[in-house]
C-alpha cells in the first residue's frame, strides 16, 4: 500500500491561502473582533432593524433614513456593481463607494478590519457561501437582509440563511462551430477517455475555490456517476482504482466520500489523471474552447454567464447541456449587511436596488436571477432554458464548509 499524506506542507500551505484565509472553525471573542461590547452590538441591530430586531419593512421609513445616511460602502465579487453607481444616486440620492474584490479576499478584508475595531463597509456582495455560513454568520459578522418587496418570488432556500441575488453555475462546453450537430461527449466519464487527454480546460481547484467547490459537490452523488458509468461503458463499475480504494478506508474523508470505493471519486481520479489544462480565467477558457475554425477543439468547465461573451465568426460555444448525470454545479451569490454597518439604511436600499431595477447589470444569459418572475424573462428573452429545467447540481454550502479540509487532502491524493 503507498504511503499516505506524503504532502503535509503543500495541504497546510493551500488551507492556510485558499480555505482558510478567514479561520477555520469557532472563535474567541478577541478572534471574532468583538473590541466593542456586545451592548454596541445590540445597540446597532435595534436601530438598525436587523436580526433579532427585525420586523415590517416600512420602505418610506427606510428610503428617507438612507438618504440621511447618503452613502454605502459595498464589497463586490463583481465589476458590474459599479454601473450601479448614476442609477442609485439618481433615484435615491445614496452615493455608491464600491470596491471590486474577490469573495476571499473581501472575507479576509471584513474579518482584519472587524477585529481592528473598524466598521467600515455596508454590504459584501460574495459567493464564499461556505465561509459565510460556516464562519460568519454564527460569528455575527455580517447580517442577513432580504427586501420584503422581492420575497414572494424567492424559495426558501433563497432567503434564509443567506439572501440569494442570482445563481452562477460552473458548466461543462464545446465548440459549437466544429460540432455543429451538439456535444461530442454525452456523459461525463468521456472526459476520462484517452481522446480527451489534455483537452479539457477548467480552472485549478487550488487557486480557484468555487472550482473546488463545483467538484465536492460532484462528490455527493456517488449513485449518480455509478449510473452514469454503467450507462457509458455498458456495466457496472466493479473495479476500482488502488487509490480510490486506499482512500475509503481513510476516516478522513468518511464525510466527504464515504467508507466504501465509489463512483465520484474513481470519475475525480480519472479525469486529474486525464491531464486536464488548468487556465486561471474562466473567459479565457471560453475563447480557447470556442475559438472558431478548429479542427480538435478542447473542451471546457467555466462559468455558464460567460455566453455572454460569445461573438458569432469568433467566438461560438454552447454548454453541453444534454451531458449525463449532470452538465454543471450551480450556487449562490448572495448580499449580507455587514456588522455595524455605518449605513444600515443605505445598505437595504442598495439591496432590494440589486434585486429589482439594479440588477440590470447582471441581466445576461447564464446569469440567472434568483427571482422566478425575472429568471422567467431571462429565459425567453435570451431564449435559453429556464434555469429550473437545467440539469445542474445546487452546491450544498454547509456540506462543502465541513469538508473542505478533507476534500483538499483527497484532491491532492488523487492528482499525484
Amino acid at each position: 500500500m503507498r504511503a499516505r499524506f506524503v504532502q503535509p506542507l503543500v495541504v497546510a500551505l493551500v488551507l492556510a491561502l485558499l480555505l482558510t484565509a478567514c479561520g477555520s472553525g469557532a472563535a474567541t471573542d478577541a478572534d471574532t473582533g468583538a473590541s466593542q461590547s456586545s451592548d454596541a452590538r445590540d445597540e446597532w441591530l435595534r436601530s438598525a432593524e436587523l436580526g433579532p430586531y427585525a420586523g415590517e419593512q416600512n420602505w418610506e421609513e427606510i428610503e428617507a433614513a438612507a438618504r440621511e445616511e447618503g452613502k454605502v460602502t459595498v464589497y463586490s465579487v463583481s465589476s458590474r456593481i459599479f454601473d450601479l453607481a448614476d442609477g442609485l444616486e439618481e433615484k435615491y440620492g445614496i452615493e455608491l463607494e464600491a470596491y471590486d474584490l474577490s469573495s476571499a479576499v473581501q472575507m479576509e478584508r471584513l474579518k482584519r478590519e472587524q477585529d481592528a475595531g473598524q466598521y467600515v463597509v455596508d454590504v459584501i456582495f460574495n459567493n464564499e457561501t461556505p465561509l459565510i455560513l460556516g464562519e460568519f454568520l454564527p460569528e455575527g459578522r455580517v447580517w442577513n437582509f432580504v427586501p420584503s418587496t422581492v420575497a414572494e418570488h424567492l424559495d426558501s432556500e433563497e432567503q434564509e440563511p443567506m439572501y440569494t441575488q442570482r445563481w452562477t453555475s460552473r458548466v461543462l462546453i464545446y465548440n459549437s462551430d466544429t460540432y455543429r450537430d451538439g456535444p461530442p461527449v454525452d456523459n461525463l466519464w468521456d472526459l476520462t477517455r484517452e481522446e480527451w487527454r489534455g483537452k479539457v480546460q477548467m480552472p485549478d481547484p487550488l487557486t480557484a475555490s468555487v472550482q473546488g467547490y463545483a467538484l465536492a459537490t460532484i462528490l455527493q452523488h456517488p449513485e449518480e456517476m455509478a449510473a452514469a458509468y454503467e450507462a457509458e461503458f455498458g456495466e457496472p463499475l466493479t473495479e476500482f482504482s488502488e487509490i480510490v480504494q486506499e482512500i475509503a478506508e481513510e476516516p478522513t474523508f468518511e464525510m466527504l466520500a464515504g467508507s466504501e470505493p465509489n463512483a465520484a471519486v474513481e470519475w475525480l481520479y480519472r479525469l486529474l489523471q486525464n491531464d486536464p489544462v488548468f487556465v486561471g480565467s474562466t473567459s479565457d477558457i471560453g475563447d480557447n474552447v470556442g475559438k472558431v475554425g478548429q479542427d480538435d477543439p478542447p473542451l471546457g468547465i467555466t462559468t455558464l454567464s460567460n455566453l455572454d461573451d460569445l461573438v458569432p465568426g469568433e467566438i461560438e460555444w454552447a454548454p453541453a447541456t444534454s451531458v449525463e448525470p449532470f452538465f454543471g454545479v450551480t450556487f449562490p451569490t448572495v448580499l449580507m449587511i455587514a456588522d455595524q454597518a455605518p449605513h444600515p439604511n443605505a445598505a437595504k436600499v442598495l439591496i432590494r436596488y440589486m434585486s429589482e431595477d439594479g440588477f440590470e447589470p447582471w441581466n445576461v444569459p447564464g446569469d440567472y436571477s434568483a427571482r422566478d418572475d425575472v429568471a422567467a424573462r431571462q429565459a425567453e428573452e435570451f431564449g435559453i432554458d429556464a434555469f429550473d429545467d437545467l440539469d445542474l447540481l445546487r452546491m450544498d454550502s454547509e456540506f462543502v464548509y465541513s469538508t473542505k479540509a478533507a476534500f483538499l487532502e483527497l484532491y491532492l491524493e488523487l492528482r499525484d
